[in-house]
């Protein structure tokens, strides 16, 4: 009885190892595949699949012109790669208009507006700014500015204060 047993435990333990071992390489391949796929294990390798769509907006300029921007607010950041830009800037910023009530506030990469980073105010910024470029962009150096434009036509800036210039950041999306 006791030899029975014995080889019944054997044979228990050697399918147990296979089971093991199996499932040990099976591992190793998830594995192997997640250090490729950016740490996602069955992940498949990244491209370029989204879009940005933006709506036309009510009563936004397109194109957008800049009146004023307030040159202090500058900021200079350097990309390593090419491709659409998620651009955030945080400010306490308020402008004022030689007629009318309201300031559109909005994000510029080199001299070029981002349509979608577009805000109304009455009052002023304080927060955070946002938007994407429609286009790719080329890695290198570039420089942030907030544009200011009145909503009243025929008025322009005639004023701005800031109190606070917070972080810029940017995101190259693939």
């Amino acid at each position: 009885m006791k030899t029975s047993r014995m080889k019944s435990l054997m044979k228990a333990g050697i399918v147990a190892l296979f089971v093991m071992t199996a499932a040990g390489s099976a591992f190793a391949q998830d594995a192997s595949k997640a250090v490729a796929n950016n740490g996602v294990a069955g992940a498949k390798a990244s491209q370029k699949s989204f879009e940005v769509i933006d709506s036309a907006g009510l009563n936004i300029p397109d194109p957008l012109i800049p009146q004023s921007t307030e040159h202090f607010v500058d900021e200079d950041l350097v990309t390593t790669q090419a491709g659409q830009l998620v651009v955030t800037k945080s400010i306490d910023l308020a402008a004022t208009c030689t007629a009318g009530t309201g300031v559109l506030y909005y994000l510029m990469l080199d001299d070029v507006p981002i349509r979608n980073s577009t805000v109304f105010s009455r009052t002023g910024v304080t927060g955070q700014i946002s938007g994407v470029t429609a286009i790719d962009v080329a890695a290198g150096p570039h420089r942030i500015k907030i544009g200011e434009q009145c909503t009243t036509p025929g008025a322009t800036v005639s004023g701005g204060t800031v109190t606070l210039i917070g972080i810029t950041s940017i995101i190259v999306l693939p």
